[in-house]
């Protein structure tokens, strides 16, 4: 059925296209989530409008949708759908040569994904296939192989209507930790056969699966995999949006919608998995906001990547280091930009400031004196000097004063100003006006309605100063009440970070533990539970090697303190239950790398490197090695991964190695002695050997002064 004249709320292309309606490819973006978990920002502005890495979250879902060779898009809006269609008119996706005809629909009444389902059903606009895809996602992967899986399917089973993408990921990385679920596989077809959210491990809830055992009939194989990434990605028939008009009380699109239509005989439809090894994730938190915005800078999408400027009036241009800027940059001779940092053009940063790992938008005025790590500061604002901002947001044209700190996890809303010298606590929000209710807030259309408290409406001056702007938002209430009632989602969604919420437990098992299983086990616990036949403890370690190299290096690279390098560590220790041999010896392996990228890079001296590198990272061998062999463990595995290595002076490193570790009370002497006892007549090590010697006769010479000392001196 054609759509009516009208039924779309707003065309922007400039012409029809020319082609047949079976041609068309749809898309379906539901740019309202239905959440209020980016409050208090999402009060003033919709969610697929806010920033991530200087650019609208919209931008990457539609720059996806370009390269996937859709011909129609069709953006549903609920909150704020005047600022969305607002920004659609006036972007490049209504010209001429827009590779898509884009409409927007107004959905007023809309209070889920359900409800959005609906009003597309009733509105006849899809004519085939179609993608329904999430406002938010931030992908690279290429959309041709699922929908060949998605054909290949439909012609197998004609009962099949939809075909979800789900990424894979490592039990570690941060974005499975916010909304875990599991899907049960049939490993022949990859037919979703159950569905189920899973309770988070910092929960109290018991993590088992619980499935019918007559939707596993006639399934030869299959598989429990919690190790994916729900991207939001679906390509779907035209018989979806009818089964939503059918049943009014499906609501989520997972836990209503598929789960529904798997468990239903009346129905009688089958969904289907396409696992993707492509980044693929959507910004549904803001943790993974965090999480994202870091991988984007550090180029984990390529080649979506931030110098490809994917606005039209971008410059962006890439630097050593991930660090990107763009024209009319202005920087004081004085400041420092450390690595993973973008720079929006028009910003000014004052003497003395120095800027690590954060996304600082266009027009800012960034004072002297400033230290800003691990945040995001958005278009306009103003930073006084001597501030100090950890790990937080800064949202357009907020104002901080002078010597104001921001401890970790603070998010301070549009508008916002905050007096001098204020200290604003861990995890704390501020939005520029109060927020009465959350609901009206996050679904009001009307843009220009203040949110108005009757009760509180003078600012919250204990935060903000006597001259400062801006009330309290603490309402961490659960975006979906059934789920919060049910202990699903137990935790409190907030910047700052929180290590309960990461995988702590040998109960987190990785799909590569080789630790057999019986049959049929449904525990959620095990990320990958099939039936098949173990694999080869070769394949083990050289899965667990290449993971705990990511895993240090990655550290190393972005600076993590100690105690979170060291519980990423034991996290992947116990989830692929390694020895703490492997796990000093990728740790050794990744520190001797850094020290020949310096090195080689010229950026640091042999002897300066080996000393940065050991004296900074010695620590994370304090809790790896415990008894004397295992530290005699240690000094082997150091050697032979310097000589592997080929370093031009080899002896140096392993010497400086050594002393570091000495020197921070890692090594003892009684240890070196036994380890150089058992080594020293081994010819394979005579070319680092040289200066070993000699340091371990200078160690015994003192001991033996020092013994001598206190026997003349008890005398």
């Amino acid at each position: 059925m054609a759509p009516k004249k009208g039924s779309v709320g707003n065309s922007h292309s400039r012409g029809d296209r020319d082609m047949d309606v079976e041609d068309r490819f749809q898309a379906v973006v539901l740019t309202d989530s239905f959440e209020t978990r980016f409050m208090p920002l999402s009060a003033d502005k919709p969610r697929c409008l806010l920033p991530l890495a200087n650019v609208p979250l919209i931008e990457y879902t539609l720059e996806f949708l370009a390269t996937a060779g859709v011909n129609e898009v069709y953006l549903t809006c609920s909150a704020h759908a005047n600022q969305i269609d607002e920004y659609i008119e006036n972007s490049k996706w209504n010209l001429p040569w827009s590779p898509f005809k884009i409409s927007t629909i107004l959905s007023p009444e809309a209070r889920s994904v359900g409800d959005v389902m609906r009003d597309i059903d009733n509105r006849g606009i899809i004519t085939g296939d179609f993608i329904l895809v999430s406002g938010d996602v931030i992908t690279n992967m290429d959309i041709s192989k699922m929908m060949e899986f998605h054909k290949k399917m439909h012609a197998q089973d004609k009962d099949h209507i939809a075909t979800m993408c789900l990424s894979e990921a490592t039990e570690y990385y941060k974005t499975r930790t916010f909304e875990p679920a599991a899907f049960i596989l049939d490993k022949s077809t990859s037919r979703c056969i159950y569905y189920q959210d899973l309770p988070l491990l910092s929960s109290q809830e018991k993590g088992t699966v619980q499935i019918d055992p007559e939707l596993l009939e006639g399934v030869d194989e299959f598989s429990i995999r919690n190790d994916l990434i729900d991207c939001r990605i679906d390509i779907c028939t035209p018989h979806v949006p009818p089964i939503f008009q059918d049943n009014f009380d499906y609501q989520s699109l997972r836990t209503d919608f598929v789960r529904g239509v798997i468990s239903s005989d009346i129905l009688g439809k089958n969904i289907y998995a396409c696992i993707t090894g492509d980044y693929a994730t959507r910004v549904e938190s803001w943790q993974s906001y965090d999480t994202i915005s870091q991988d984007y800078i550090g180029r984990w999408c390529y080649p979506m990547v931030l110098d490809n400027n994917m606005q039209y009036d971008q410059t962006y241009s890439y630097e050593s280091r991930h660090i990107y800027k763009e024209n009319n940059v202005v920087l004081a001779q004085s400041c420092k930009i450390g690595k993973c940092t973008a720079i929006g053009s028009g910003t000014k940063i004052g003497e003395g400031t120095r800027i690590e790992n954060s996304i600082i938008g266009r027009n800012c005025q960034i004072s002297e004196g400033i230290v800003i790590k691990d945040s995001f500061i958005w278009d306009n604002s103003i930073i006084g000097d001597n501030s100090n901002i950890q790990h937080s947001i800064v949202a357009s044209n907020a104002r901080l004063g002078q010597n104001v700190t921001l401890n970790d996890g603070c998010i301070i809303g549009f508008d916002v100003i905050i007096d001098d010298g204020m200290n604003i606590p861990k995890g704390t929000k501020i939005s520029a006006k109060p927020i009465k209710d959350l609901s009206a807030s996050g679904f009001d259309l009307d843009d220009s309605d203040e949110i108005t408290d009757e009760e509180n409406t003078e600012p919250f001056s204990s935060l903000v100063g006597e001259n400062g702007v801006g009330y309290l938002y603490d309402s961490d209430t659960s975006d979906d009440e059934e789920d919060a009632s049910a202990g699903i989602h137990k935790v409190s969604n907030c910047l700052t970070h929180q290590i309960e919420e990461l995988y702590l437990s040998d109960a987190s098992i990785s799909s590569i533990t080789k630790r057999k299983k019986k049959k049929r086990t449904m525990s959620s616990n095990s990320m990958y539970t099939d039936r098949e036949d173990i694999e080869s403890e070769e394949d083990e370690e050289e899965d667990f090697e290449a993971e705990g190299l990511a895993t240090v290096e990655r550290a190393l690279e972005n600076n993590h303190d100690i105690d979170t390098a060291l519980l990423e560590l034991n996290t992947l220790r116990m989830s692929m239950n390694v020895t703490y041999h492997e796990v000093r010896t990728v740790t050794v392996m990744a520190l001797v790398r850094r020290v020949y990228h310096f090195i080689s890079t010229q950026t640091l001296g042999p002897k300066d490197a080996v000393h940065k590198v050991f004296n900074h990272w010695g620590d994370l061998f304090k809790r790896r090695a415990f008894e004397e062999s295992e530290f005699i463990d240690l000094m082997n595995i150091i050697m032979d991964v310097v000589v592997d290595t080929k370093f031009e002076k080899p002896d140096l490193i392993l010497f400086g190695a050594f002393t570091s570790l000495y020197n921070n009370d890692i090594l003892e002497e009684d240890v070196i002695y036994k380890w150089w006892d058992n080594v020293s007549d081994n010819s394979k090590y005579d070319t680092v050997k040289n200066l070993i010697a000699k340091w371990v006769e200078w160690l015994r010479t003192a001991d033996e002064e020092s013994s001598e000392e206190e026997s003349s001196g008890e005398e």
